[in-house]
């Protein structure tokens, strides 16, 4: 794997990044906002708004209200909701492979209990590994 996707795919396993991200998708927009519903500090939530900005991921704006000072916003960049789209595709069609996959082992083991290869115990322990390897029961649900 090269480094930049090595890098890329570290920006997306912080699980709070990859909330920051949907809650701007969302329409939130300022870190107070995203510290206060993610239960963190806006330091925190500032740390992670540089890393998404450096990456290109986020912008951020200065809205100047009538009284006050000026507030900073971020909004996902084109690009940023473009890859966040791209991603999302990517994970459904994964998603799909995997429980193809997972139907076709219950297939095959049902072919063997059928023709008398397996015993019903080793068929229902088999099934119960393949469940639970795959995910297979969260994918359905989250299929529809």
């Amino acid at each position: 794997m090269r480094g930049f996707t090595k890098e890329m795919i570290s920006i997306f396993s912080s699980k709070t990044r990859c909330e920051i991200l949907e809650m701007l998708m969302e329409g939130y927009d300022h870190p107070d906002d995203l510290a206060e519903e993610l239960g963190l500090t806006r330091q925190a939530v500032d740390k992670h708004l540089v890393k998404l900005h450096e990456w290109g991921m986020v912008e951020r704006n200065a809205v100047f209200p009538p009284e006050g000072r000026p507030k900073i916003v971020y909004d996902l960049t084109r690009s940023g909701k473009k890859l966040m789209n791209t991603l999302d595709k990517l994970a459904r069609r994964y998603r799909a492979t995997m429980i193809e996959r997972a139907e076709n082992e219950i297939e095959q083991l049902d072919r063997k209990l059928a023709e008398g290869e397996l015993s019903e115990k080793v068929y229902k322990k088999k099934i119960k590994e393949i469940k639970q390897r795959w995910g297979y029961t969260e994918l359905i649900e989250e299929q529809y």
